[in-house]
């Protein structure tokens, strides 16, 4: 058949306006255009505003706490002078965390932002840690009576700090006064912080790190928990309201809106590029490496305070432009090899990094200067975590 220059340029022209129209649709659907708006992202910009009480304000700031996947493994129950934070064992994120690890310092953020907070409001707070041995989910109640109102600059940080898993800028060494900064931020005697400055340093820590996310997506049930918090459709980050997007893992703004219109990546290919950030990203260009450690690894109020000493750091760094990010990987594989019972590679791994028997770690993390801001990720509303 013989088909007209013409009729060829007017189908061909047709055929791209539909192609072109259905990526626009797509886009639209999937939020390309919409990036951190939408019930999923309003807490971060309303903590303070849409809250009733001086109470609420507290469990908001709660909210937008650090956490592990995202999962805000949390429930509050407000009274007029109490305050008391649970773990939501629901939420728990499977052989990723099989002894609530991460779930317990997650909490421990939470806690520190609700004591900032508290102050901020008029309110003295004192806490209690695990405040009832019978019940192992209530992990710390706050006591409210009427205080001096105190802002400092922590508590203003609270809204602008996000997790950064972006390249750092690799010109840009950190200076001297950042490690004695964040070392004045610990009050804990069984919580200190080991540093990874050198580069024979580094190098030893990016080594475990990179070997454990290998290991980590090799295991196949590893894998499937991770997975069960990615979130690639739009619709369901604005239902759900928690979990890993797009939006934060550290790609430019091209990338991004592709990634996003195209069909979502299959968990193999998650995990390949899970390891490939980590591997060509995220560990050769940190300033510096860290791992908090406690004296007592399973003790969980020891795991709370590396959780408010986390927060604390991480409020620190936001204003001062500094990026930070946990590199959990290393001991989530510590973890399963206890809960396998399997030879402890990455167990004895981490212990020859920290070079002292005395202390176990528990969290270790990369520090630099971002190349690019992060974006939000979503957080659940005040109805959706109040007992």
């Amino acid at each position: 058949m013989v088909i007209s220059r013409r009729r060829f340029l007017q189908t061909a022209g047709i055929t791209l306006i539909a192609v072109a129209g259905g990526v626009v649709v797509r886009s639209v659907d999937q939020g390309v255009f919409a990036a951190g708006q939408g019930p999923a992202y309003d807490t971060w910009r309303t903590w303070r505003s849409d809250a009733a009480t001086p109470q609420e304000r507290v469990v908001m700031a709660g909210i937008l706490a650090s956490n592990p996947h995202n999962s805000q493994p949390w429930l509050f129950r407000i009274e007029p002078d109490v305050i008391t934070l649970y773990a939501d064992i629901t939420r728990q994120i499977g052989t990723i965390d099989p002894f609530l690890r991460e779930m317990t310092i997650g909490l421990g953020c939470a806690v520190e932002n609700m004591l900032l907070a508290a102050r901020a409001e008029g309110l003295q707070p004192e806490l209690q840690l695990m405040p009832d041995p019978t019940d192992s989910t209530q992990v710390a109640r706050i006591a409210l009576s009427a205080g001096a109102r105190e802002t400092s600059a922590l508590y203003e940080a609270i809204p602008n700090r996000h997790t950064n898993r972006a390249a750092y800028d690799t010109t840009r060494a950190l200076p001297a006064t950042v490690f004695q900064d964040l070392a004045a931020l610990n009050d804990e005697t069984d919580v200190r912080l080991f540093w990874f400055e050198s580069a024979e340093q580094r190098a030893r820590f990016g080594d475990v790190a990179i070997r454990a996310s290998q290991a980590l997506v090799s295991d196949e049930q590893q894998s499937i928990d991770s997975h069960v918090w990615w979130r690639h459709q739009w619709a369901a980050i604005q239902q759900l309201q928690d979990g890993l997007t797009l939006d934060v893992q550290g790609l430019d703004d091209a990338i991004l809106a592709a990634a996003k219109v195209i069909p979502d990546a299959s968990r193999a290919q998650n995990d390949q590029t899970f390891v490939q950030m980590v591997s060509t990203v995220q560990v050769p260009s940190a300033a510096a490496f860290g791992i908090m450690a406690v004296r007592d690894g399973a003790d969980a109020v020891q795991r709370l305070r590396t959780g408010q000493y986390w927060q604390r750091m991480h409020l620190w760094a936001a204003p001062q432009g500094l990026a930070m990010q946990p590199l959990n990987q290393m001991c989530e594989r510590v973890d399963r090899e206890q809960q396998l019972g399997i030879e402890p590679e990455f167990g004895s791994a981490v212990q020859a990094l920290l070079e002292d028997a005395d202390w176990t770690g528990i969290m270790p993390f990369r520090i630099g200067y971002p190349t690019r801001p992060t974006r939000l990720s979503p957080r659940r509303t005040l109805d959706k975590v109040l007992v």
